[in-house]
């Protein structure tokens, strides 16, 4: 039979219960013995919208409920999102005003939690989970999640802290202190990422000597702790001087959570004396667009990894993934963290974290610091005897 998509294309879908593209390629080939790309597929449905929401709404309202066993066909395309306990998860997310990105990654946690796609592994089809409906998922789906994963060597914080939410808020399991969701294994992951104040003066010297438009950049980053894309995108217009001083502020946009920014969180950086003269320099006599429009990223990424390995090996060696534009920021969080006596709160403040997100990263005091404040900070107890 020869290959029709008006005729095939419907009866494929509805047979697999899929409108993936790539699946009904596969089975266009297998059936009909005919080849074609998944792009096709895709065009064709654009053609046809009509047949597209049909399909579409048929797969929906056929997939399992709570009282039937579960395939593979709720975890298609958009149909998770379409369950009854998802679209009240979500509803509950959106209250919170989260970030589109942040609430489609903890959906992203929670589905394949249900279809045991772990870090790459297919648990199902390891014979060490089964496929779980959310309308269905209970506290001991919790506990054995935990031991599974746990006993695997997996980090189960993300899956535990969706799992948790998602019983509590939706499935209204109460849960509690029964179990707790921790830290996940990057809670202090840059701890020992730490270059003294003396070599970071030598690289930017380098760095300014060979292109002094990478030098302010790197400078603004380590005196702001500004992130490298909010960093490019920062505006001349979003720049003030302050009359009769030497300083300024600058509006930058950078990434957060509420949906109320759809530009990026605004934070507000303070512009010191020793940052201000090169910023000017940089901006000459523009009065608008990107402060650093003359600056290659990707250029300034080459050089900043050239400084680290030349002045900070051990860096490359603890962090081999470390994003060379961004270790401004973790040397700004680091060397701030020591000067402000470890307070959380006031770095937080400065450098555009949470208190909490920022102890996640950094972890605790170092232990001579905590003796350091122990032996100034004694409790001098004068009881009174008759």
């Amino acid at each position: 039979m020869k290959y029709k998509a008006e005729r095939d294309l419907p009866d494929f879908a509805r047979e697999a219960k899929t409108l993936s593209p790539t699946k009904l390629a596969e089975m266009v080939l297998n059936k009909r013995n005919r080849e074609i790309t998944p792009q096709s597929i895709t065009m064709w449905f654009t053609r046809n919208p009509e047949i597209y929401e049909r399909l579409q709404k048929e797969q929906v309202e056929g997939l399992p409920t709570e009282k039937q066993s579960v395939d593979t066909s709720i975890f298609e395309n958009d149909h998770f999102q379409e369950l009854p306990s998802i679209k009240k998860w979500i509803e509950v997310l959106h209250s919170r005003e989260l970030d589109k990105t942040y609430i489609d990654q903890k959906l992203g946690n929670l589905k394949n939690l249900c279809r045991g796609t772990i870090h790459g592994r297919d648990l199902v089809a390891e014979g060490k989970w089964c496929l779980k409906h959310p309308d269905r998922l209970n506290f001991a789906d919790l506990l054995e999640m935990n031991a599974t994963l746990k006993g695997l060597g997996f980090d189960t914080y993300s899956f535990k802290r969706e799992l948790k939410d998602f019983l509590e808020n939706v499935r209204e399991i109460p849960v509690g202190k029964k179990i707790t969701v921790g830290k996940h294994r990057s809670f202090g992951k840059y701890a020992s990422l730490f270059v003294p104040m003396d070599t970071l003066r030598l690289m930017l010297h380098e760095i300014r000597e060979r292109n002094f438009g990478m030098y302010t950049a790197d400078l603004f980053m380590l005196k702001t702790a500004t992130r490298s894309s909010a960093t490019f995108n920062a505006l001349i217009e979003d720049f003030y001087i302050v009359p009769n001083s030497s300083a300024g502020t600058f509006k930058v946009f950078d990434k957060g959570r509420k949906s109320k920014y759809p530009q990026g969180h605004p934070w507000l950086k303070r512009i010191d004396s020793e940052l201000l003269s090169p910023l000017l320099k940089v901006i000459g006599e523009r009065k608008s667009g990107r402060v650093f429009g003359a600056v290659d990223v990707d250029e300034l990424r080459t050089l900043n990894t050239e400084m680290i390995k030349k002045y900070a090996p051990d860096v490359i060696e603890r962090y081999p993934d470390v994003a060379p534009n961004h270790f401004w920021r973790h040397m700004f969080a680091q060397h701030m963290l020591r000067k402000n006596e470890w307070n959380y709160t006031k770095v937080a403040a400065l450098g555009g974290w949470t208190a909490e997100a920022l102890e996640e990263s950094y972890g605790k005091p170092p232990e001579e610091q905590v003796r350091e404040w122990g032996e100034k900070a004694q409790l001098n107890v004068e009881v009174v005897t008759a």
